[in-house]
């Protein structure tokens, strides 16, 4: 009995189009392999941001209590809860560690958010290890029964000790702004003018009759425009001055330097400078924190060599101005942070305490705090044992 033509060619198209179908089905998982593959490489690397960034938020709660500070385990815990919430990251698990970053025996969990609350800071705590998940859907590769993926990183992240000579480097507790070696204030078109004779005084902490109040609060006006201003540096770790501030980053700069500005929203830095200042005004607290600025004497239009200081000085207007300026930095000065205001209109730098005023034209900002020390020459940051309350300098590293 023969077949029906028509018979055997519908098995036969029948089986080319289960063929074709497997073959869909496998080309488009190859295709979902390489589109979700890359994504989730992205995810991977944002996850391990996101722990870099709890750690290191943490271990900055933990550098507080151990300068003498007021944080605990509920404000450790609220540091890494809100830079993983800012992440948009998961924390799996985070943990004390020594200051070689070895997790405390037993282990120490971080303890729930609890802003001033929760238990102390355990013993020989000195960093944070945090691990942070995050779970994100597939593609194309649900076709082939894979609908969702996940990433998991971990980090840690140790207070390290600064050498007395400390810094030359922009993770050793240095913000990136620099200010000029003498006291200034701002004329009305917001142009610094020099007053006084010398350079800013030293008040030493290490000298047992040094007083740090109110009488001898220096302001330090943020003039806007003209040569020798205050310059916003780009170290070149980060994309905006907010990060660099919350987040400084770990690089050596050799002394004498030219370091060049960088452009950026100024006025929305006050509450990533707020970190650093207590609640009072004109009175040295626990929580102002000593901060290291590269202080600057010349300034110049283009980058001169490191060694050359052949620009004008910086009360000089033939020299260079506006955001493509370099600045000569001969030393860094430790700055006792007592209040930043950097909000625009800030009536604040035209009153006391703290002196020479601003002046300017309104919307000029400034630092209120004390200079406290001088140094010169690079220094790298090294892991150390710390205990609270050590009178050492400090700064977060990341170590994993």
């Amino acid at each position: 009995m023969s077949k029906n033509p028509h018979q055997v060619g519908s098995a036969e198209r029948g089986q080319v189009l289960v063929i074709v179908a497997i073959s869909l089905v496998a080309l488009i998982a190859m295709v979902g392999l390489v589109i979700d593959g890359g994504n989730a490489w992205g995810q991977q690397r944002e996850t391990q941001n996101g722990a870099d960034s709890a750690a290191k938020a943490g271990t900055v709660a933990v550098q507080n209590y151990l300068s003498g500070g007021t944080a605990t385990d509920g404000d450790v815990g609220c540091a890494v809860e809100v830079s993983a919430l800012e992440n948009a990251v998961d924390v799996d698990e985070a943990l004390y560690t020594d200051y070689q970053g070895d997790l405390l025996v037993p282990d120490a969990p971080v303890g729930s958010c609890a802003a001033g609350g929760g238990a102390s800071i355990p013993a020989g705590a000195q960093g944070v290890k945090a691990t942070t998940t995050q779970d994100f859907d597939t593609y194309l590769m649900g076709i082939v029964g894979i609908g969702e993926l996940s990433a998991r990183a971990d980090a840690i992240a140790v207070v390290g000790v600064v050498p007395s000579v400390c810094p030359a480097s922009a993770g050793c507790g240095v913000l990136p702004v620099t200010f000029p070696h003498r006291a200034v204030s701002c004329d009305g078109s917001n142009k610094q003018v020099v007053v006084g004779e010398g350079d800013w005084a030293i008040h030493d902490l290490d000298d047992p009759t040094t007083v740090l109040n109110a009488a001898n609060l220096a302001t330090v006006p943020l003039c806007t425009t003209g040569p020798g201003s205050v310059g916003w540096i780009d170290y070149g770790c980060a994309t905006n001055l907010a990060r660099m501030v919350e987040d400084p980053c770990n690089m050596e700069i050799p002394i004498p330097a030219w370091l060049n500005t960088k452009t950026g929203n100024v006025n929305s830095l006050e509450d990533e400078l707020g970190a650093f200042t207590g609640a009072q005004v004109g009175i040295a607290e626990e929580d102002d924190i000593v901060m290291q600025f590269p202080i600057h004497d010349n300034t110049c239009s283009g980058q001169p060599a490191n060694d050359d200081e052949t620009c004008q000085p910086i009360d000089d207007e033939r020299s260079g101005r506006g955001s493509g300026m370099y600045y000569h930095i001969p030393y860094w000065q430790g700055f006792k942070m007592d209040a930043a205001y950097t909000g625009g209109n800030d009536a604040e730098c035209d009153q006391a305490p703290g002196l020479p005023l601003a002046e300017g034209n309104g919307a000029t900002g400034c630092f209120k705090g004390w200079f406290v020390s001088r140094t010169f020459g690079p220094a790298f940051i090294s892991t150390g044992q710390v205990d609270p309350g050590d009178p050492v300098p400090t700064a977060v590293i990341l170590v994993n």
